[in-house]
């Protein structure tokens, strides 16, 4: 595997164009150098430690699994440098700098208090610091979404800030299989005003207003809003295919909630 310059995937150099209204979200394209993209896609987690949710999609979490995502991490140094750049408190704060007023626009006043990154301190215990300062962990999920599988229309939870994907193309995979992250909005917004952020919302509520199409070495994401309904329509690939996708999340901690993961 080749050094590189990490300096290069701060989202303030590569980011040229992001979506603001109804909600937030980007792409960039040839995100990572082509020689250590490709090693890790082929050094991509088996499916020995996935655990599988009613939906179909897979995921190898470093919040629930962490032991295992560790020892993977380590038998994998690509897969470490990656996951110790994302986990580093350089990029959290250029990410919060280069989606400021996004994030602005999602949060209101709750996004003038400092982040206090935990992903590798302790959570402080301290009531108080979470009132003055905004504790926050970045966590990683390996995903794979097989044949039949489906991300149905969602906000995500309110502690989510800001959520990437890394997309693994393999070569032969088609369009027509699908993959793609679409960003939707409801076709009656009185009605939305009523679902929870964790529901899941039926494909036929909505309108699709942008796509991240699943493309080799494409890096999405978007800033968690009431508004940031997105999904992943069922996938068409063959038995045996899968789409593939390291997921990034930076989140917030709550105090009653300090200790989840």
């Amino acid at each position: 595997m080749t050094e590189f310059d990490t300096s290069r995937l701060f989202l303030s150099k590569r980011l040229s164009e992001v979506r603001i209204d109804p909600c937030c979200f980007f792409q960039i394209d040839d995100y990572l150098p082509d020689d250590f993209y490709q090693a890790l896609r082929e050094t991509f987690s088996d499916e020995s430690t996935y655990q599988s949710d009613d939906s179909g999609k897979k995921g190898f979490r470093s919040s629930i699994e962490s032991d295992p995502f560790d020892a993977f991490c380590d038998a994998n140094p690509a897969w470490r440098q990656l996951i110790e750049f994302f986990s580093s408190a350089e990029f959290t704060s250029d990410a919060r700098k280069a989606l400021a007023p996004a994030l602005l626009d999602a949060r209101g006043i709750m996004e003038r208090r400092p982040w206090l990154d935990c992903t590798k301190r302790a959570v402080p215990n301290n009531p108080l610091r979470y009132v003055f300062q905004e504790p926050i962990r970045t966590t990683f999920q390996i995903s794979l979404l097989p044949r039949d599988g489906v991300v149905v229309p969602h906000t995500d939870a309110p502690r989510k800030l800001i959520s990437l994907m890394l997309y693994f193309r393999d070569l032969d995979w088609e369009d027509s299989y699908g993959g793609a992250t679409e960003f939707y909005a409801p076709l009656d917004p009185d009605l939305a005003r009523s679902w929870a952020p964790t529901d899941r919302i039926p494909f036929d509520h909505f309108k699709v207003i942008g796509a991240a199409g699943f493309e080799r070495n494409r890096l999405s994401g978007f800033v968690r809003s009431d508004a940031s309904f997105h999904g992943v329509p069922p996938i068409t690939c063959p038995l045996g295919m899968a789409r593939r996708a390291l997921l990034i999340n930076i989140k917030r901690l709550k105090w009653s909630k300090r200790h989840d993961p």
